[in-house]
């Protein structure tokens, strides 16, 4: 494989490779998407379509090796991207069990970040797999190739030739490579103060309700994908709509004040994912950029849910200027950091805009198999589509029993019904009727 050009890792990709060596298993960094496909497919035009792809993107062609303990991103020459095509027989389990089984398969990093599967479940019916190592892909990636996929993809074309795009302003290892320079010259140093001065004293909500709190042994991951009531989508939709706020501000507000009354109180932390892309050269960029940070959220005592959104769009509207730095890298404060804070996520994910779109076929979205992990030990993400809102709760069984997740949902959705009719009510009460 000739390689075209090697450079350091991002400041994100470092911490990523760090968390996949310490915890091995324990961390799983595959980032899968499944498509339902429903209607004539060309399998020759999604061949093309998706080495079309690794043609575009650099991060889809980049291995990684240590060197000197030092994660090193190479970036080979263009090359053809395998589709592995299987038949799965039977129903709804026997599909995911092959979905999980190819999700479940370790990557080989010194060789492809990426791999794609097509699953026929008979003559017009399939399910597409890309998987991708979290080193090469995030959260605004997947819409990007999304768009990509979608464009390429030129069913019965008799040429054969791919669709030509413009490369992207900056690949990822431009990214990475302007990064760098930035934080040896210290042009990051602000928004390292910004956290550190910020997060002094967070700690992590105590939850109550778990049914252990048990964290001894290795992790054992749960999955609880669900769709969020008709009155809950509206009820955010409400917020959103009368406070001019967006879904995530919304969403962690609800968020917030599920977590103040599991635990009483009314300072602490959630971590989040932001997109980290500064500059308009990113907007195409495909690769790991988005960053983790943590947001403290301070609310008076017996907080109405406005106090909650007060708090939530202040420290969003901070964090979004200062998001340059993973929390990771945040000088720690009075010696070690508070062990978990960053543990307990909340997101809101790619909204239907970044959907795929492939002509001559029905495409659905599939939500990830059960059995799926996270790096955290609760994460819980909502999904805009055409029709609503999907939820996916990942969670440490360790600590984390089923019931106790669905209880969470549940308050969830109650507090969005709440928050939007009585927005003035205690937060603790949100879900009374």
């Amino acid at each position: 494989m000739t390689i075209e050009r090697t450079a350091p890792a991002s400041l994100g990709q470092r911490l990523l490779g760090m968390l996949e060596h310490y915890r091995g298993p324990e961390s799983p960094l595959a980032v899968p998407v499944f498509y339902r496909l429903r209607g004539p497919l060309d399998e020759a035009a999604l061949s093309v379509a998706l080495d079309a792809l690794v043609v575009r993107h650099e991060a889809l062609r980049t291995t990684y090796r240590s060197e000197r303990r030092r994660l090193v991103q190479e970036v080979h020459e263009p090359r053809s991207l395998p589709l592995e095509v299987a038949s799965v027989d039977g129903g709804a389990r026997e599909l995911e069990a092959a979905m999980r089984d190819r999700v479940r398969t370790p990557f080989d990093l010194g060789v492809s970040p990426v791999r794609a599967s097509l699953l026929r479940l008979g003559d017009e019916e399939s399910v597409l797999m890309l998987n991708i190592h979290h080193l090469s892909t995030d959260g605004w990636s997947g819409g990007v190739l999304a768009g990509d996929l979608g464009a390429f993809y030129r069913p019965g074309a008799e040429d054969g030739a791919p669709v030509v795009r413009p490369a992207p302003a900056w690949q990822n290892v431009d990214f990475s490579e302007w990064q760098r320079r930035r934080f040896d010259a210290g042009e990051l140093a602000g928004q390292q103060e910004f956290w550190r001065s910020r997060l002094a004293g967070t700690r992590p909500p105590a939850l109550r309700g778990m049914p252990t709190g048990r964290a001894d042994g290795e992790r054992i991951p749960g999955t609880h994908v669900f769709d969020l009531s008709d009155a809950a989508t509206q009820g955010l939709a409400e917020v959103c709509r009368s406070r001019r706020t967006t879904t995530f501000v919304a969403g962690l507000a609800v968020f917030a004040s599920v977590l103040h009354a599991y635990s009483g109180e009314t300072d602490f932390g959630i971590a989040t994912m932001f997109a980290n892309r500064p500059r308009t050269e990113l907007a195409e960029t495909v690769g790991f950029l988005a960053n983790l940070v943590v947001l403290r959220l301070k609310m008076p005592d017996r907080p109405a849910f406005d106090d909650a959104l007060s708090a939530a769009q202040d420290i969003v509207f901070d964090a979004l200027a200062n998001q340059e730095i993973p929390y990771h890298l945040v000088p720690q404060v009075q010696g070690e950091r508070e062990p978990g804070l960053e543990n307990i996520l909340f997101q809101v994910m790619a909204g239907p805009e970044y959907q795929l779109s492939l002509a001559g076929l029905d495409v659905e979205q599939l939500g990830p198999p059960s059995g799926g992990g996270s790096r955290f030990d609760l994460e819980f993400a909502l999904l805009p589509t055409r029709t609503g809102i999907q939820g996916i709760v990942w969670y440490d069984q360790r600590r984390f029993d089923t019931d106790w997740v669905r209880r969470l949902v549940d308050d969830f959705a109650a507090a969005a019904v709440g928050a939007a009719e009585h927005p003035d009510r205690p937060v603790g009460a949100l879900g009374e009727r």
